[in-house]
């Protein structure tokens, strides 16, 4: 499974990363000074309702044909590349220019009467699809093949404004350093956030000399995508989205629904929840998702029981007692000491419940740091620090979408009071509210319409999948919402965690299938698949997760 560093909704503050030229504080930093930065405790107030108006100029841009500048293999589809050149600001078509790539996979046997699915990036908001030429795999196009290229529809992937292999990538190259040494050294919550608030204020810094950061959140995405539809002369396409980039997709649905022909929903995000608000008690339900997930599995179980409180128990150790957990990272050829104290490794734990396979480890690991043992847990920690060391997220983008389309549409006193309330468990995310509100100090930028914090409500024929064990993402929050969408088949995976088409040729059939024909998907059946990959790993299938 592709586990992306998650920037938005649960884990906004938890895996905020920037990387750094310039030397990193020392430990502990002190605060930002606040003479530059205005001095208000909540982000600024959402600007007045507004929608898509006929006074706005339709988006332009102009797509390029160039030589793909990755190489490819003789087992992939035809493969063309592009890069599209839009306004920075869709409103001010003569300012800044950027550029995204565009990557199109040419169906073997193409049928005309097969409209194309635009695959919307990986999520984050930040992450991008593994474009770069040391990157680009296979993996772009071949879970997606069967509802694409091998059925005679073409498959178009992109990396969004900000991210990727776009221009500018938005990636805050003053974080690495300062988060090496923050990672190195026994610091607590209140003493990492400093850090990483002024990693964010440098990264600032920099950044808004060269690029409007107030023009980059989804309703400038989904602008992008109609240049991009304008400039491929499609009169409609299917659109896919994964993560953060569902909302891509809605916001599609809602600034252009004559264009789009369907839509898939992996793994959704919804405008109208709130999710830092919830943040807290969705951080503690993640661990107690796992912990019944163990009691639930017979070979989980063997291995441990009595988790809760044997983990509570081990976070309070490890704040009073850290352990150095030494792993090595593929960037660096020297060995890296991690110093893992409890708040740190319920965020290591909580980023590797992205991976279902994980869960059966888990009694392993409490075990093995209950004794002191370092090495069960450095496959965990490894994956952590690759994530938040990896040069091409774009976090500065994801904080411009948090920023204007998220925050001002947060209680951030309300979710103080949750998190009060969410236990050991969730501590973690209730000490990054304020590093939250803060961020958005640093980047000052305008806020969206409340349009933008409003259900999106449509008639567009929509496949919604969801991993019952998702972290980040609750199912519940979900289930409560999905009416929105009139015409939605609704399928939940049991133990499946956060994407679950990367991991299940059962909801990459069902996909297919939905993109030939939206009544045609059975959610009985495809669970009933999902039941049999079960049964094929020797998964113990009993329970709801």
């Amino acid at each position: 499974m592709q586990v992306f560093r998650v920037l938005t909704v649960a884990s906004v503050a938890l895996l905020l990363g920037c990387q750094a030229d310039t030397p990193p504080p020392e430990m502990p930093a002190p605060p930002v000074t606040e003479e530059a930065r205005p001095a208000v405790e909540t982000p600024p107030a959402a600007a007045p309702d507004s929608s898509t108006s006929a006074r706005d100029p339709a988006p332009a841009g102009e797509l390029e044909a160039e030589n793909c500048w990755f190489a490819t293999a003789s087992s992939w589809p035809e493969t063309r590349c592009y890069t599209m050149q839009v306004p920075e600001d869709h409103l001010n078509p003569g300012g800044r220019s950027i550029r995204f790539p565009v990557v199109r996979f040419v169906a073997d046997r193409p049928d005309p009467n097969k409209l194309p699915l635009l695959h919307l990036g990986a999520g984050g908001p930040g992450s991008g699809m593994g474009m770069e030429p040391q990157n680009a795999s296979d993996w772009l196009w071949i879970n997606y093949a069967e509802m694409t290229t091998d059925r005679g529809r073409d498959l178009i992937v992109i990396d969004p404004r900000g991210t990727g292999m776009a221009e500018p990538r938005l990636t805050c190259d003053e974080f690495i350093k300062d988060a090496r040494t923050a990672f190195a050294s026994p610091l607590k919550p209140d003493e990492e956030n400093r850090v990483f608030a002024q990693s964010l204020d440098r990264c600032y810094q920099r950044l808004s000399k060269s690029a409007d950061l107030s023009h980059y959140h989804s309703k400038a995405v989904a602008q992008d995508m109609e240049a991009l539809r304008r400039e491929f002369d499609i009169e409609q396409w299917h659109l896919y989205g994964v993560s953060y980039a569902t909302r891509y997709a809605l916001t599609i649905a809602r600034d252009y629904p004559d264009t789009v022909a369907s839509m898939i929903l992996n793994s959704a995000v919804f405008p109208d929840i709130r999710y830092v608000q919830r943040s807290a008690e969705d951080f503690a339900n993640a661990f107690k998702r796992a912990f019944k997930y163990c009691d639930d599995d017979a070979e989980c179980r063997k291995a441990g029981t009595n988790l809760q409180s044997r983990l509570e128990s081990l976070v309070a150790e490890l704040d009073e007692n850290p352990l150095t957990v030494r792993t090595s990272l593929e960037e660096h050829s020297d060995n890296f000491d991690f110093v893992l104290t409890g708040q740190r490794l319920l965020r290591v734990m909580f980023q590797a419940f992205y991976d279902e396979r994980f869960y059966r480890s888990l009694p392993t690991v409490i075990a093995a740091l209950e004794k002191r043992e370092a090495d069960p847990a450095e496959p965990m920690v490894r994956s952590f620090m690759q994530l938040i060391l990896d040069p091409t997220f774009g976090d500065a983008a994801g904080v411009s979408h948090f920023c204007f389309e998220e925050a001002p549409f947060i209680d951030f006193e309300m979710a103080a009071e949750n998190a009060a309330s969410s236990g050991s468990l969730g501590s973690v995310a209730a000490s990054d509210l304020h590093l939250m509100q803060l961020q958005c100090r640093i980047w000052a930028i305008p806020t969206a319409s409340l349009q933008e914090s409003k259900p999106v409500q449509t008639d567009v024929p929509t496949l919604l999948m969801h991993g019952a064990l998702d972290p980040v993402l609750a199912i519940e929050a979900v289930e409560d919402v999905r009416d929105q969408l009139s015409r939605h088949t609704w399928i939940r995976f049991p133990k499946l965690a956060h994407d679950v088409i990367s991991v299940s040729d059962c909801a990459e059939t069902a996909a297919a299938e939905f993109l030939d024909d939206p009544e045609s998907v059975s959610a009985e059946k495809t669970l009933a698949c999902r039941l049999k990959e079960l049964g094929k790993s020797g998964t113990d299938a009993a329970g709801s997760n």
